[in-house]
């Protein structure tokens, strides 16, 4: 690849301008991209004004992916042979018991003479069958 540079000459006779190819400022770009790299170390190998360089980072990181020319060349896919194997019929887990929900109730049973030594009657109780639950609390109470 060469990286060469244009002088024009036709603006002034004392002060030269030189234009650089694109080819040659993405190959900076690049360089200044890779890891460890100096964008100021660059510029002087390449006898090329850092902010200029800076410029040219910008412009590549903001110019469209479809107008930047690929670094590495893009390579065919490779075949991929897939044999059939077959399925294992899966068993389904044991089924994980349900955890019913539990009602835990305390009845203070409160005397006459009120002591720190009342007595508690403590249920445990299903959740679903409240209805039995009622039908033993009016049981204890008559």
């Amino acid at each position: 690849m060469a990286l060469d540079t244009f002088i024009d000459t036709e603006q002034t006779i004392k002060r030269t301008r030189r234009i650089f190819v694109p080819e040659f400022k993405q190959h900076l770009v690049e360089l200044c991209q890779q890891p460890d790299t100096s964008v100021a170390k660059v510029a002087m190998q390449h006898q090329v004004n850092a902010n200029l360089l800076h410029k040219w980072i910008r412009q590549s990181r903001s110019m469209p992916p479809a107008l930047k020319t690929p670094s590495i060349p893009q390579t065919d896919f490779l075949p991929v042979i897939v044999h059939p194997t077959p399925v294992k019929q899966e068993t389904s887990p044991p089924p994980v018991p349900e955890k019913k929900a539990v009602a835990h109730i305390r009845i203070p049973l409160h005397q006459k003479q009120c002591s720190a030594r009342d007595q508690v009657i403590e249920i445990e109780w299903p959740v679903e069958s409240a209805t039995e639950l009622l039908l033993l609390i009016q049981g204890l109470t008559q």
